[in-house]
């Protein structure tokens, strides 16, 4: 009797020890960073555009976006997760960031639907689209809509030379195509860029706060094949004083468009179909520049104003140039609610149509992040991986 039971414990003890060891080996359930983030921006919109008579005054929530990123620390080193994004684009909403990415002090990785990296510098304006976007990025050569001059699927490599203010960036990827246009088929473009950019807490004590050259690459349909199509974009941004609490600064950007084939003045004329297209393909020169005034007592920004200049060229057609000129504010009633007023006026010359455009925006805007399970530390806001209109 005490032999059987004997042999009993020893087999309870080994199955606890058995049941003990199996468990060891099943990974521990770890809940991911959750970070919630968006922007919502109405405006008032009055418009007197020559280059669409069409265009009509509206109640604007255009690049309204909401936000969700969910990441994890890994075993050994560095963080990887995903972002998902909402847009609302022309009375759509759109997956405008939709993407995996690992990251840690030496380099950063992204692969999916994420912001072209066809800009440097972002400059104080209340949008990209009606308000610079052909001056500030290179264009779509095989789409007309504004969103896919902004968004496209890439997949992108970061080094930081020196842990984050220098890195060397390579990405290559696919461009949205628009529908019934001739486009080549799978990656169509390649871009690379060195960029110096300040952590935020230096960025109102240094003298450069952000600088840095790329060149972007894209494939283009033609009627005789596909050809390449090369940009160069140079830009930098300063401090004019020192001042953290009472700030000045300026910022340029140029972009040199070497173009693809051969366009005429009708192909880059308002009236034509392709016009932005067109204007993709055509050899162009762009610079934009910008200076802005930024009031913070006690170190929180409560108000900024800035005036934004713009010209274009387009050298293979005569009379084919542009320029605008965008005054705006922004008062800050509450942490990430502003009041927002912009205008922005652009003349054309003949080669392009001849005429003015005119847009009066007046309007909120409500932004805001929120982190739960917090146990990782920050490279960047989310919000930064969108335009931003005050900084």
């Amino acid at each position: 009797m005490k032999r059987h039971l004997l042999s009993l414990i020893t087999l309870t003890v080994v199955g606890v020890m058995s049941t003990q060891s199996f468990a060891l080996e099943v990974d521990r359930e770890v809940l991911p960073r959750v970070t919630v983030g968006g922007r919502v921006i109405t405006t008032l919109d009055t418009y007197n555009w020559d280059s669409n008579t069409g265009k009509d005054d509206e109640i604007n929530t255009e690049d309204s976006t909401i936000m969700m990123r969910f990441d994890k620390r890994m075993f050994e080193d560095g963080v990887a997760g995903t972002v998902v994004a909402f847009q609302e684009h022309e009375d759509k909403l759109l997956f405008n960031q939709l993407n995996a990415f690992y990251w840690n002090q030496d380099f950063q990785t992204r692969l999916g639907r994420t912001r072209l990296r066809n800009f440097l510098m972002e400059f104080p304006l209340i949008r990209e689209d009606d308000d610079f976007l052909s001056y500030t990025h290179v264009g779509n050569a095989s789409s007309n809509d504004e969103f896919d001059q902004k968004y496209a699927d890439l997949l992108s490599f970061d080094w930081f030379v020196d842990k984050k203010v220098q890195s060397l960036g390579i990405w290559g990827g696919t461009r949205r195509n628009g529908e019934g246009v001739a486009a080549p088929a799978g990656l169509d473009s390649y871009g690379i860029s060195y960029v110096y950019e300040q952590p935020e807490p230096y960025q109102y004590l240094k003298t450069i706060r952000h600088a840095g050259i790329a060149l972007d690459a894209q494939k283009v349909t033609l009627g005789s094949g596909d050809e390449w199509m090369t940009a160069f974009i140079g830009g930098i941004e300063f401090n004019l004083n020192d001042n953290p609490l009472s700030n000045w600064s300026m910022r340029l950007q140029t972009i040199i468009n070497e173009g693809v084939g051969t366009i005429t003045s009708a192909d880059i004329a308002h009236a034509n179909a392709n016009v932005t297209i067109n204007r993709a393909r055509a050899k162009s020169n762009s610079v934009v520049a910008s200076i802005r005034y930024t009031k913070r007592p006690n170190l929180l920004t409560r108000w900024q104003t800035s005036l934004n200049l713009g010209y274009k060229d387009y050298s293979d057609v005569t009379d084919a140039e542009q320029w605008s000129i965008a005054p705006n504010v922004v008062y800050r009633l509450g942490q990430g609610v502003d009041l927002l007023g912009q205008a922005v006026y652009t003349d054309y010359g003949s080669g392009l149509g001849g005429g003015s455009d005119t847009t009066i925006q007046l309007g909120i805007a409500f932004s805001l992040e929120a982190t739960y399970n917090d146990n990782i530390g920050e490279r960047d806001s989310i919000l930064n991986l969108e335009h931003g209109y005050i900084k």
